[in-house]
């Protein structure tokens, strides 16, 4: 009897079991299903755009140089003698007037004077005489004639040796102009032939820049174009200036062809003669999508910029075409109805979404 009981509640243990597992497997499932993380949005950008437009930009050509004085002179005594005070030095800005050296005459050049103008004395004296005998019907008008001839000549050797300086013991040479020194070749003692170079004065009020251009630059500058100047050294602002020359011979050198840029007036105050300059050239126009300089990127692919459409960025390819400033034109198969990205597009990928606004 017992045996039949426990026949009877096997089967039904086991279907008890299998229930439990089936019940058990069912919730355990939906459990893990309502767990599950649901996958990450899609980022989005903000971004700052700009819509391109097709405008003018100045083409410019941009050269290094250094600052120099105007046109230099040569400043010189008219007389020999010996250099006995000097009295400025290379560098040193002067006015016109300014005692630049003290000459001592040369000895010689005193005598000769002194004798000149001792024959003038002996003519003027001997016509006298000669008169008084003309008028006694004692001499003969070839003998006055011959007189007065003397006396003219004494008188015109006379003048020769004053124009050389012989009247003068100790001078002073004064600046002819508003200048700056730009050399002294000579030194104190030294004795000096009639118009020999004391210093080298240089024109303050017309300053130039030397720039170095490479040859396929300077192929596109011609005299006259506009040139804006700017100290490396110093912030103090730009100075306007024109193109004089345009050299045709390289510099064995630096490989370069000089160009002379004439600076406007009023230069001085912002550039000193020796300083380090940059210029730019403005040697015309192109016209091209202008866009701020950070809105254009480039890869191993070239160059690249992207617009915004339906709330995506899209990259399209450009070419660089000319700087000017914080500005750049490119062309390429931009849309104009299109804003382009000018802020927060190192981050960007073709077709990213993003969102426009200040950054």
């Amino acid at each position: 009897m017992k045996k039949q009981r426990s026949l009877v509640i096997a089967p039904v243990v086991v279907g008890i079991v299998a229930i439990g597992w089936y019940v058990l497997a069912r919730h355990g499932g939906s459990a893990k299903t309502a767990n599950a993380t649901p996958p990450p949005p899609e980022p989005v950008a903000l971004v700052a755009t700009q819509t391109a437009q097709v405008q003018p930009l100045p083409v410019q050509v941009v050269g290094y140089g250094e600052v120099t004085t105007g046109q230099v002179d040569a400043v010189s005594f008219p007389r020999a003698g010996q250099l006995t005070r000097l009295l400025v030095t290379p560098g040193q800005r002067v006015r016109k007037g300014t005692p630049l050296a003290t000459l001592a005459t040369d000895p010689n050049a005193l005598t000769a004077y002194q004798q000149a103008a001792s024959a003038v004395g002996f003519a003027q004296r001997e016509l006298a005489r000669t008169q008084e005998l003309y008028d006694l019907k004692l001499a003969t008008q070839s003998q006055l004639d011959t007189a007065r001839k003397a006396l003219q000549d004494a008188q015109s050797n006379m003048a020769t040796q004053r124009q050389l300086g012989g009247d003068i013991v100790s001078g002073n040479v004064a600046a002819p102009f508003d200048g700056i020194v730009t050399a002294v070749p000579v030194s104190l003692g030294d004795r000096l032939q009639a118009g020999a170079t004391v210093l080298q004065l240089g024109h303050a009020d017309a300053l130039r820049v030397t720039l170095g251009l490479e040859p396929g630059e300077a192929k596109r500058v011609a005299r006259g174009m506009a040139v804006v100047v700017t100290p490396l050294q110093d912030s103090g602002g730009s100075v306007p200036g024109t193109v004089a020359l345009v050299q045709d011979l390289l510099d064995a050198k630096t490989q370069l062809f000089d160009v002379i840029v004439v600076m406007a007036p009023g230069a001085a105050r912002v550039l000193v003669p020796g300083s380090k300059v940059r210029a730019t050239i403005a040697t015309g126009q192109q016209q091209g999508w202008v866009l701020p300089r950070q809105a254009v990127l480039s890869d191993n692919q070239g160059s690249y910029v992207f617009q915004v459409a339906a709330g995506k960025a899209h990259r399209v390819p450009v070419q660089q075409q000319q700087e000017s400033g914080k500005q750049v034109a490119v062309s390429g198969p931009l849309q104009p109805t299109q804003p382009v990205v000018v802020l927060g597009n190192y981050e960007l990928q073709d077709g990213m979404k993003v969102r426009e606004g200040a950054r």
